[in-house]
């Protein structure tokens, strides 16, 4: 318990006391963790997800800080066992930094991330009645990640930089679902992610993108551990569709540091579409 409040005390400090505004360069997207019992059993979901974030004011003027975009997931189970999922990420971000919020540069920083995934993976119950279930995927994602800066120097001087790359995403995925008798299922998912950001174009020169923290990105990938626990809410009178809801982390594991968003709450809609579609048809019988 102490050595956990130490390092929470050292990362509070850190943020009081750091020498620049950070450039976010990774966001965790929420964990596509479906409810598979058999062949055919699916989910369409869209999530809306935010981050935590500070606002922070510049030159005297309160600068609105923001971290949200949305999530979209698709999953199918194409045998008894096997499935195959498809996810699109968006963000767009923005945090800000001044002199005098003892930090070295006054600027604003916009981001904009978007992300398509695909993977396949392995589920099985793990009990007769299939209330507690185990999987794994597996996958890679292609996208892009980005921001602008625009401020001013100690000068006065205004300036504006660009910082744009290609981001690929490998990732290992592992959960554990319990589900109740009455539309409800709790799931831990642990995610372990490998991120490498290749084409990098900008106009920060060498000593600031040291400075930042950007100059290594090309050298290796970084490595993300993610957890996350995810909540679906059924309707009972409304069979496949239900209200989930999430809360993940993302920790750096990797040697090299880089800035990163260590939170992801989203919360959204989800279907399994021969549900709906059975209970529709059945609708119109009637």
């Amino acid at each position: 318990m102490k050595t956990a409040l130490a390092l929470l005390l050292m990362a509070f400090s850190f943020s009081l006391f750091s020498c620049y505004t950070p450039r976010y360069v990774y966001s965790p997207s929420a964990h596509n963790v479906p409810v598979l019992t058999q062949k055919g059993d699916s989910k369409l979901a869209a999530n809306y997800s935010v981050n935590p974030v500070d606002n922070a004011v510049k030159d005297s003027v309160p600068v609105k800080a923001k971290a949200r975009g949305y999530d979209l997931q698709a999953a199918y189970a194409f045998t008894n066992h096997w499935a195959v999922q498809v996810n699109y990420f968006h963000r767009t971000e923005r945090n800000a930094g001044d002199f005098d919020a003892g930090t070295r540069d006054s600027v604003v920083i916009n981001y904009k991330r978007n992300l398509t995934e695909i993977g396949v993976g392995y589920f099985t119950a793990m009990n007769e009645n299939k209330r507690s279930l185990i999987q794994i995927f597996a996958g890679v994602g292609f996208g892009k990640s980005g921001f602008t800066d625009n401020g001013r120097e100690w000068n006065g001087a205004i300036r504006s930089h660009y910082h744009n790359m290609n981001v690929t995403k490998l990732f290992i995925q592992p959960a554990i679902t319990v589900r109740s008798r009455k539309n409800f299922a709790a799931s831990f998912s642990s995610r372990h992610t490998i991120i490498y950001f290749k084409n990098i174009t900008t106009d920060y020169n060498p000593s600031e993108l040291n400075s930042y923290k950007l100059d290594s990105l090309s050298y290796s990938p970084r490595v993300f551990c993610e957890p996350s626990v995810v909540n679906t809410f059924g309707f009972k009178k409304i069979p496949g569709v239900q209200f989930e809801f999430q809360m993940g982390f993302a920790f750096l594991v990797s040697r090299r540091f880089v800035d990163a968003r260590v939170f992801n709450i989203s919360g959204g809609l989800l279907f399994d579409l021969p549900k709906v579609f059975a209970l529709s048809n059945h609708s119109s019988k009637n």
